[in-house]
């Protein structure tokens, strides 16, 4: 009790100098990594002393190099395959899908880290310094680290990524005149590294690795300029350091690029671009460059507020120690606005004009990272897009379209080469730098060709919640969907009467992502026909292009032929324990996809196996739950509560984003406090100190998935109404929000307290209408384009329901 109260003290001390919000502040009295990023660049602030490390990204350094994967004799065992499914010999299906269908080489490349920046200052042990703090502003996306040195000086490093200016920045300062100096230098892990260092700069070229036996040919260029006011700067005398001495300050600024072009040019010119992009900062003051980083940062971030509750002296404390309090998140609840905020930090952080978030966001430090820090497109990659169009930053899909459209491109060659299907494109469940859009890693997993349209569910909800966005579904949307389509209807299969009584049109092969349904001749399978995800992809993929069709009054005929379709797609169902029912029948599932192949590092295998004995981690027939809205408890509530059962049966999960699937479907079925226990394990159970998401690595989809998860909690939009605090657990009985966004094309400020609406404000950016909810009460209400309306707690009183004017 004695040292948390210590700990307290330190805290209340410190805030008596800083003025710290709660919901956009974080702040450590130790060492953690801080992540800042303009979206492309991205570095890893440690905070430590005496040597800082600065691990640093850049989104197109990649291993290996682009091959044609496909493998051109599937289509001749395709139809063997669909005759054993039919057969129910899954063993030699998913056998000869193995032998015959998957990419060469059957990995894809990585994602991997540029390098390390590290500066060694003059000896200091940690022990002598006090005052320590470290922290991340997440209203203006800067890192500060400060401390008192035994002799009583301040030192202050300030540290931030441009996206205007397309630079790292560091200022190293002090209270006492000349006392700011360290050594600079560059390390790197990467292949035919080069070091060079010039009066002011240093620099190091290296590749991308080779990797499944693909040379590496990304090549790229770091460089570090360094400025002093007082004091010097002078190379090392090893001819790779950089030394600053008897300096007032120094500003660092680092600028890194490549030869990438796009997936298929690797022509650019590193040389040229950095020395471009140092030359346009290099007569910019440290506050120039500070205020315009800001500038455009706050341009997004600020467009939303969140509070929860009221803050109390749990508030203030370090990030780490909130994030453990004993009484757990009960006791602060801010905490949680804290948690979507930095999702939508890490958001406009990692995804901004070139490539969308991997599975590390862009902050990796290996050159053979877990799962490849890819994009993974069974769920992950999915989950990282969820938050931006709730929490208000549409902006950062911008990189995920241009993914999406490239590996369109490579899809439509997949298409033929796998499938002997001559119209339109394929993906499968994993992608990256090369666009990839083959089978990969093994059948069991990687034989999965309904992720694009899984994507496409993403690319839907953009319309969804800015109907403005017509332009953008005529030019990028409509002809990703149609193309898409147009595969699936040659791909789709009518089952034997025999299988299926109806003749359903179904997908064969099939699966339910990464989910054994049983061993088949001594071998976990996941191969069979008609899958639940696959059959509401298809669903809602036909119906959003039919109405796209329409939106645009093209290709009637075609959009005739979705409809008739859809009607022949199998139906949900309901299982023998009363749960939605996984595949087409019954299945004795068992199986964890993870102990089937070869990890690299063997204590994810052990935590892996230790996993599959007791729950699973994806639940895919939970997509017509969420993110879908096929099974809505305020429409069908035999279906919602089938799909609580399978839930339940589900389990846990003993990992992060499984954790912030489970918060998001709960809140979904209206169970708030259900969607609060999944939120509460997965701040105390699989969060960092610095918050980041737990996947036995560092994995950042949840922390995207669970910022989204809170949203869903406050406010839901779909099938047609605005439900107002639908979810909301007792522990959050008082709240306000600000800018969050709802379908429709609406913008929304809501206040509630003692667990009930106060007021709520609506303003239009497309002039739609939208029907209203508060617990059973609608109110329909239309606005013009830039209308406003503010609705109180009478409105939702029966005698005042009426029909709401039209506003200007």
């Amino acid at each position: 009790m004695a040292f948390r109260l210590l700990k307290l003290a330190i805290a209340l001390t410190w805030l008596a100098n800083v003025q710290v919000q709660a919901a956009t502040t974080m702040w450590f009295n130790k060492t953690t990594i801080i992540p800042i990023g303009n979206g492309r660049l991205g570095a890893e602030v440690f905070g430590q002393i005496p040597t800082e490390v600065l691990v640093l990204n850049e989104d197109h350094i990649w291993s290996g190099s682009i091959n044609d994967p496909s493998n051109k004799n599937c289509p001749g065992v395709l139809p063997k395959v669909r005759e054993a499914i039919w057969k129910d010999d899954l063993y030699t299906a998913q056998s000869t899908v193995d032998a015959s269908c998957m990419a060469t080489p059957l990995k894809q490349q990585v994602f991997q880290t540029a390098g390390n920046l590290t500066l060694a200052f003059p000896s200091v042990a940690s022990s002598s310094i006090s005052a320590y703090n470290h922290s991340l502003d997440l209203a203006t996306a800067i890192a500060t680290t400060t401390y008192t040195t035994q002799d009583g000086v301040l030192f202050t490093r300030t540290s931030f990524a441009s996206h205007p200016d397309n630079v790292i920045v560091m200022k190293i300062s002090a209270n006492v005149s000349g006392k700011v100096g360290f050594e600079a230098k560059f390390t790197t892990p990467m292949d035919n590294p080069k070091f060079s260092v010039n009066k002011s700069s240093l620099s190091l070229t290296a590749r991308g690795t080779t990797m499944y036996t693909l040379p590496g040919s990304i090549e790229f260029l770091a460089r570090a300029e360094i400025s002093a006011v007082g004091g010097s700067v002078q190379p090392g005398r090893n001819g790779d350091t950089l030394s600053v001495s008897g300096a007032d300050l120094a500003v660092i600024k680092i600028a890194i690029d490549t030869n990438y072009m796009r997936y298929d040019d690797i022509s650019g010119n590193p040389e040229a671009k950095v020395s471009e992009t140092l030359a346009a900062v290099r007569n910019k003051t440290w506050q120039g460059l500070r205020d315009a980083h800001v500038d455009d940062h706050a341009g997004l971030f600020g467009r939303v507020d969140i509070t929860l509750g009221t803050p109390t002296q749990y508030s203030y404390l370090p990030t780490n120690f909130r994030k453990n309090l004993p009484g757990g998140a009960d006791a602060d609840a801010d905490l949680f606005a804290l948690y979507v905020q930095y999702g939508r930090y890490l958001g406009i952080a990692s995804s901004r004009k070139t490539e969308p978030s991997n599975l590390q966001g862009i902050w990796n430090q290996e050159t053979n990272p877990a799962w490849g820090s890819k994009y993974t497109l069974n769920i992950n990659q999915q989950m990282n897009s969820w938050l931006s169009e709730p929490l208000n930053i549409a902006e950062t899909l911008d990189p995920l379209w241009n993914l999406i459209s490239e590996m369109a491109e490579r899809g439509t060659v997949t298409a033929v080469e796998e499938y002997n299907i001559t119209r339109g494109w394929v993906g499968h469940h994993n992608t990256g730098i090369w666009r990839d859009s083959t089978p990969i890693d093994a059948a069991f997993y990687g034989m999965w060709p309904m992720a694009p349209a899984w994507l496409m569910q993403n690319a839907y909800e953009h319309y969804a919640f800015e109907p403005n966005n017509i332009d953008w579904v005529k030019n990028v949307a409509y002809p990703l969907m149609k193309g898409l389509c147009e595969f699936y209807l040659d791909f789709v299969v009518v089952t034997p009467k025999d299988v299926e009584p109806q003749e359903y049109i179904v997908t064969n092969p099939s699966m339910s992502p990464e989910k054994g349904i049983g061993d088949y001749n001594d071998t976990n399978v996941s191969l069979t026909y008609g899958s639940t995800i696959d059959n509401s992809l298809l669903r809602d993929l036909f119906n959003h292009t039919t109405e796209f069709a329409n939106l645009l009054d093209v290709d009637a005929e075609f959009a005739e032929n979705l409809t008739a379709t859809m009607g022949r797609l199998m139906p949900l169902s309901i299982g023998s324990e009363g749960q939605i029912r996984e595949w087409a029948r019954d299945y004795n599932p068992g199986g964890c996809v993870c102990c089937l192949f070869s990890i690299p590092h063997l204590y994810l295998l052990v935590d892996c196996l230790i996993a599959c004995h007791s729950v699973f981690t994806h639940i895919s027939h939970m997509y017509p739950l969420f993110p879908s809205a096929q099974i809505d408890p305020r429409l069908n509530s035999t279906l919602a509560r089938a799909a609580n059962v399978s839930l339940m049966l589900r389990g846990d999960s003993g990992n992060g984003w499984p954790t912030a699937w489970r918060a998001n479907c709960f809140a979904r079925l209206l169970d708030g406090e259900k969607a609060y226990y999944y939120m509460k394990r997965l701040l105390n159970s699989f969060s960092y100190d610095n918050l980041w998401s737990k996947n036995s690595v560092f994995q950042i989809d949840a922390n995207f998935g669970g910022a989204n998860a809170v949203a869903e909690m406050i406010l839901q939009s779909h099938n047609g109404e605005v439900h107002l605090l639908p979810a909301i657990p007792s522990a959050w009985a008082s709240g306000r929000v600000k800018g969050f966004r709802v379908r429709g094309g609406f913008t929304v400020d809501m206040g509630w307290s003692g667990g009930k609406l106060e007021e709520v404000v609506f303003r239009s950016t497309s002039g739609t209408g939208a029907n209203v909810r508060y617990n059973d009460k609608v109110v329909p209400l239309e606005l013009l384009k830039g209308g406003q309306r503010t609705l109180g707690i009478l409105d939702f009183e029966a005698e005042h329901i009426s029909k709401m004017s039209v506003l200007t």
